[in-house]
């Protein structure tokens, strides 16, 4: 589990606590630079259909400045989209029957766009939609995904095949993800990077249109692998809806990267289903269960009750060949400080924290521990100073949003301050909330 370790080094990493200085202030938007759109209708429009798996190779070193310019939190990056309107509706009407067949996993294609990213130009990229419940279409405003190298393999941005380009419709506050996910990087956690954006749409070589602030999140694929692990040559797993370490759970890890080593996937199942009067033990050999209880208490910590182990989705999981073992990983913060975590975080789904809680004399012992560490450090985490700095340096590119809303409800500015001024008392009370619940 995370040990208590030194606070020094946590604060030190801990850009809250400094964010006059390291995250910035302003909120001033930054010029975007359109490039050149003559003639881009007649490039753009074919999809490409075939796996989604990533089989790419790792970044180069010398792309890290780049990518960690990318991911500054103290700059909103300038996405622009090209693309026409004969591809946005063929789009639409995909992800109409694709999600009508299977509305947890729709089957959604690539098709053929241009980017520009802070005035960079790449040409010929992969785009199409994507979500769950904040899925929306592109009278809305969509979540998108890019892959730089869906039709030029050797085509990376930062070191990236990928970039994901979340709406923020499920969180009214527009600025959970970005908070939540620095805390778990903050702690060592292996999660993604994440910052905002500011995503214009340019439609059959018009002058580009503001769609909105949006949640630049790392794509979780071989490079995020290669970055976060030493050992990167394992399998990446995400986990779709009621995807579990059950019998009935298993068949819905869907592959990322990797050989695709199901026999692993299986072992594990069997021992979480299999298990003696030891849980923790018993399985600790095939899930590394001090990572397991990290990710569930810091999900607590935060109020992320959107995902495993209190839903069986929205996670992934990774074969880590160093020591054979699975580890977790979150994917969606945008629901985070939910206001009723306090009273239903002993209430779980997912197997692996069931079996934990209510069939091992000593696993629940080891989970408090780790959710009496994981709020320690929360404590110790200037929560407030990041969430200020974040709403101050997103103000004028949220007021100036034309699609903002939440599950499709359109919001006005004073909607977003509103529920922005929950969220900073929300940070600030929820550590005290969950001891007394819990009884820390």
């Amino acid at each position: 589990m995370l040990r208590l370790r030194e606070y020094e080094m946590f604060v030190l990493q801990n850009v809250a606590c400094n964010g006059s200085q390291v995250i910035g202030g302003g909120n001033e938007s930054v010029a975007v630079d359109s490039g050149d759109t003559e003639g881009t209708a007649e490039t753009i429009g074919d999809p490409e259909t075939g796996s989604d798996t990533d089989t790419g190779e790792p970044p180069d070193d010398g792309e890290d400045e780049a990518y960690a310019a990318f991911y500054d939190m103290s700059v909103i990056q300038q996405v622009v989209i090209e693309v026409s309107r004969q591809t946005m509706n063929d789009m639409d009407v995909e992800a109409y029957y694709a999600y009508s067949a299977n509305p947890s996993d729709p089957e959604l294609s690539y098709w053929d766009s241009n980017v520009l990213i802070n005035g960079e130009r790449y040409d010929h990229v992969g785009l199409r939609l994507k979500g769950s419940s904040t899925f929306q279409y592109w009278d809305g405003k969509p979540s998108l995904k890019v892959k730089f190298n869906e039709y030029d393999d050797t085509v990376r941005f930062a070191g990236l095949k990928r970039a994901t380009f979340n709406n923020m419709t499920g969180d009214p506050a527009m600025a959970r993800e970005v908070i939540g996910y620095k805390f778990w990087r903050d702690a060592g956690m292996a999660v993604p990077q994440a910052n905002f954006c500011q995503l214009y749409v340019a439609i059959d070589g018009e002058e580009p249109e503001y769609f909105g602030l949006y949640t630049n999140l790392e794509a979780m694929d071989s490079e995020w692998i290669e970055r976060n692990y030493e050992d990167d040559a394992g399998d990446l797993w995400e986990g779709n809806d009621y995807a579990d370490f059950s019998s009935d759970g298993i068949g819905n890890f869907e592959l990322v990267t990797g050989p695709g080593d199901t026999d692993a996937l299986d072992e594990a199942r069997r021992q979480v289903q299999n298990h003696g009067d030891d849980f923790y033990s018993d399985v600790n050999d095939v899930l590394d269960m001090d990572q397991f209880l990290d990710f569930w208490a810091f999900s607590v910590a935060i109020g992320n009750r959107d995902g495993y182990p209190f839903n069986q989705n929205d996670f992934f999981i990774y074969h880590n060949p160093a020591d054979g073992r699975f580890n977790f990983s979150p994917w969606g913060m945008d629901e985070s400080w939910d206001d009723y975590t306090q009273d239903y975080w002993y209430y779980v789904n997912g197997a692996v924290a069931q079996y934990c809680l209510y069939y091992d004399a000593t696993c629940p012992e080891r989970y408090y521990e780790a959710q009496a560490q994981a709020l320690d450090l929360y404590e110790a985490y200037d929560f407030p100073a990041l969430t200020q700095a974040m709403i101050d340096l997103t103000e004028q590119a949220m007021a100036d949003d034309p699609r903002k809303n939440w599950g499709g409800y359109a919001m006005t500015t004073r909607d977003v301050d509103y529920y922005r001024e929950n969220l900073l008392y929300k940070v600030e009370i929820y550590p005290g909330m969950l001891r007394t619940a819990i009884g820390l």
